[in-house]
């Protein structure tokens, strides 16, 4: 009977070992987006007229699909390659308000408004993880086609609505 127990044990322990997604070991970050999740996006208007594919989005498409999921931008963070910011993209309804670091540097107060100081993005020694401003964020999905990260949503420096995804090379 014991050993019937511990058998089962083993096999539902090793069913829910997760598997582990790793990111290649030549890659690195080349965007950030905070977007609004899977569940409201569909329903938000300022994006609804026009939803691509992310493989086609142009620089003012503001909704991409991957898959079954639906995305709406709020903000695009393009990094230069040692992870730090290069330009900083507010999707309103209008459309993007783009900054370059030149523009930021000269509204200091708007720079920090947008949590903007000290901006730096890596990924983390193991590869399963970024490493965005000091938090890790783990790694829920790797779309390798898009080459899009998806990271698991329940962190609470991730806004309520919310889903973070980073580009990379």
């Amino acid at each position: 009977m014991k050993k019937i127990v511990i058998l089962i044990l083993l096999v539902l322990n090793l069913g829910c070992a997760e598997h582990m997604v790793k990111l290649p070991k030549a890659s690195r970050i080349t965007v950030k987006y905070r977007v609004l999740d899977e569940e409201l996006s569909p329903n938000n208007v300022n994006c609804a007229n026009k939803v691509v594919p992310y493989s086609k989005m142009k620089d003012h498409d503001c909704s991409f699909k991957i898959e079954k999921f639906e995305f709406d931008v709020e903000r695009k963070y393009v990094l230069n390659k040692n992870g730090g910011l290069k330009e900083y993209w507010r999707y309103l309804a209008e459309g993007p308000l783009t900054y370059s670091m030149q523009q930021l540097n000269d509204d200091l107060n708007f720079k920090a408004y947008e949590e903007l100081d000290s901006f730096n993005i890596k990924i983390a020694k193991d590869r399963t993880a970024i490493i965005d401003n000091n938090t890790n964020f783990k790694i829920e999905r790797i779309f390798e086609k898009e080459k899009l990260i998806l990271i698991e949503k329940g962190s609470d420096k991730i806004l309520s609505g919310r889903r973070i995804l980073y580009a990379y090379k």
